[in-house]
């Protein structure tokens, strides 16, 4: 069986496929030619399909080199697209409401009160539908789009600080995959990767551990690129298979 090269990134732009390329090189010359290699991309983008692209591009750059996503990986269960429709459908069930066109978004209203808006870009794509309960101006839950018309996250508010304090991160078929809680000041407070059915982290390091854990096996290669993480590797693995660059 071939070695397994973990290579964690914390970016992935021209400097770093040249980096990767020059590490590829050297481990060559250390454990031979004999490895697969794997780049472990814990990234967030507003717009999944921004990664999605960055890979398929970087493929004719790694023909033989597999990405695998945080985000991306729980994201995709299926080929779904405008899944953001569904759930407004859902949302509006058997609500009367009259549309109006303002600024160029769509408002859902009930009783002269905007119960859902509907925020596009300049282009006229959706980024974002806010919903709003009776009585209230702010919205207490919101959802950002991508360009494939589908949910990424949905958060609450509450109704009276009009903070945030749950984020569900849905993948295409509206199953929540990782929650986010929030503290009484917006910040985050913890995270658990339910779609995993991982227990409750309390920092992002944790949460990346877990993950990880998933993914890198005791005999893997792991270049880690990413600072962040380099105290889950100095005593949890063995330290002659990792490089902390």
């Amino acid at each position: 069986m071939n070695n397994q090269v973990k290579i964690i990134i914390d970016k992935l732009g021209t400097t770093e496929v040249a980096t990767i390329k020059r590490y590829m090189t050297n481990l060559q010359q250390l454990i031979g030619s004999d490895f697969a290699v794997t780049i472990l991309d814990p990234r967030y983008k507003g717009d999944y399909n921004q990664l999605i692209n960055e890979y398929e591009r970087l493929s004719t750059e790694f023909p033989d080199i597999k990405i695998e996503s945080f985000y991306v990986s729980q994201y995709l269960k299926s080929n779904r697209r405008d899944n953001v429709n569904q759930f407004t459908q859902d949302y509006i069930g058997d609500q009367k409401f009259t549309v109006e066109k303002k600024d160029g978004q769509r408002l859902f209203m009930q009783d002269g009160e905007v119960r859902i808006a509907i925020i596009n870009n300049k282009a006229g794509k959706v980024t974002a539908v806010d919903f709003a309960n009776p009585g209230q101006k702010k919205p207490h839950q919101r959802v950002s789009v991508n360009t494939s018309g589908n949910i990424q996250v949905l958060r609450h508010f509450d109704d009276k600080t009009h903070l945030p304090i749950v984020d569900e991160y849905l993948d295409t078929d509206l199953n929540p995959q990782l929650i986010v809680h929030f503290d009484e000041r917006g910040l985050r407070a913890d995270y658990q990767l339910v779609g995993w059915d991982e227990p409750v982290v309390y920092s992002e390091v944790d949460l990346y551990e877990q993950w990880f854990g998933r993914v890198i096996a005791p005999a893997d290669y792991v270049i880690n690129m990413n600072r962040h993480y380099d105290v889950l590797f100095e005593h949890q693995h063995d330290v002659t298979k990792v490089f902390l660059m």
